[in-house]
């Protein structure tokens, strides 16, 4: 379908054109935006699709994005895009915006054989007939102007939604599988999906396992210092500090302050500037809230081949049950999830082994994941096993 484009950068304007989408049935959006030079990304662009036209919206000119974020939160309208997830949270830094009533194109050709996570090209390809041009991709969003070619590669973003949104529907419908995509889509209109926790980076790390109980403090604390300076100034958080030298500040403050002048590795710059707000970091009592995550963590990981095992056998299950009904396993039990449970990991959500994931495995493997206890093998005199 051909739809007539618009090119916006004038607030009132935007106000005026974006303010009649409300009450849509549909739209379709895609945003481009400029985000390993600060910490807040910097929205470019704003393309949208509706039934009547597309509008590509000049961020940096129009600031007041009120007339679109309406739309978004209107449970009355169906919001469809590609790969949501980091136009959501970009849309939720800048403006706080939770949105309703979602399809993702993404999300629904995982359901109907495609794998997980399937490019935009590919599936307009396959569903569409229609090859898209992949030049722009790593445009400079930021520069005005911007320039055409890349201009039309933001439209190809949205001009396909709409046909995406209707051909995966059909094929989700057959399948019986609308309720499984509209469910796991769901998980962006959970407010609690946006919250930074200043702890993960360092709970996420293995290296927590390696340190004693002040250690672990300390660690809980640079990774969290870490990102609140890099929000305080904007600037990425490597700019800040580079992950690869906080163990060697560990190290160097455990040995005294000249430690850290006499350890060539760490660049001089950052010590000079910062080590008296590690001192502070290292020495400080520990917080209620601080021993309360570091209990909560399992022991490290045991080196258990049995129970390594166990898992990977379950896991080649899942697979299999991915494969017997055409979806991706990468959609249903992504690899990283499956290590957290695997190892104890207390990030591991065991919520994702309820809702149409249990329905799909079936009481037995579900129960068999989440009781973590081993398999047993019987073999069989007259050939194969049987495990229980």
């Amino acid at each position: 379908m051909s739809y007539p484009i618009r090119y916006i950068d004038d607030q009132k304007e935007f106000d005026q054109v974006v303010g009649a989408l409300k009450g849509q049935p549909w739209v379709g959006f895609d945003t481009e935006f400029v985000g390993e030079k600060t910490f807040i990304p910097v929205l470019c662009l704003l393309q949208i699709v509706y039934e009547q036209g597309i509008f590509l919206v000049d961020t940096l000119s129009v600031k007041n994005l009120d007339a679109f974020l309406v739309v978004l939160e209107d449970p009355g309208t169906l919001k469809i895009t590609h790969a949501g997830d980091n136009d959501y949270r970009i849309l939720n830094i800048l403006f706080g915006t939770v949105p309703v009533n979602l399809f993702d194109t993404q999300i629904a050709a995982g359901f109907v054989g495609y794998n997980y996570p399937a490019g935009f090209g590919k599936i307009v390809e396959r569903e569409l007939g229609v090859s898209l041009s992949k030049s722009h991709t790593v445009a400079d969003w930021a520069a005005r102007p911007i320039d055409e070619r890349a201009l039309n590669y933001a439209v190809e973003d949205v001009k396909y939604l709409p046909g995406l949104h209707k051909k995966l529907t059909g094929k989700l419908e057959r399948k019986h599988r609308s309720t499984w995509a509209k469910e796991e889509s769901r998980k962006w209109e959970n407010p609690d999906f946006y919250t930074a926790d200043p702890y993960k980076e360092a709970i996420s790390s293995d290296f927590i396992y390696q340190l004693d109980r002040r250690e672990q403090v300390f660690l809980l604390r640079i990774y969290a210092w870490r990102r609140q300076r890099a929000l305080e100034v904007n600037l990425p958080k490597e700019q800040i500090l580079q992950g690869k030298y906080v163990s060697a500040i560990l190290r160097a403050l455990k040995d005294g302050p000249g430690a850290i002048r006499a350890n060539r590795t760490l660049p001089e710059s950052a010590w000079k500037k910062f080590q008296p707000e590690w001192e502070k970091l290292f020495k400080s009592p520990i917080t209620a809230e601080e021993k309360a995550i570091l209990d909560s963590l399992p022991g490290a990981p045991p080196d258990d081949p049995e129970m390594e095992w166990h898992y990977e056998l379950l896991y080649h299950f899942v697979k299999k049950q991915c494969l017997d009904h055409e979806i991706s396993a990468a959609l249903l039990f992504p690899r990283g999830d499956f290590n957290k449970l695997k190892s104890g990991h207390p990030d591991f959500d065991m919520s994702i082994l309820d809702g149409w994931r249990a329905n799909l495995l079936g009481p037995e493997l579900v129960q068999w994941l989440k009781s973590g206890q081993p398999l047993k093998i019987e073999w069989l005199p007259e050939g194969g096993c049987k495990i229980h």
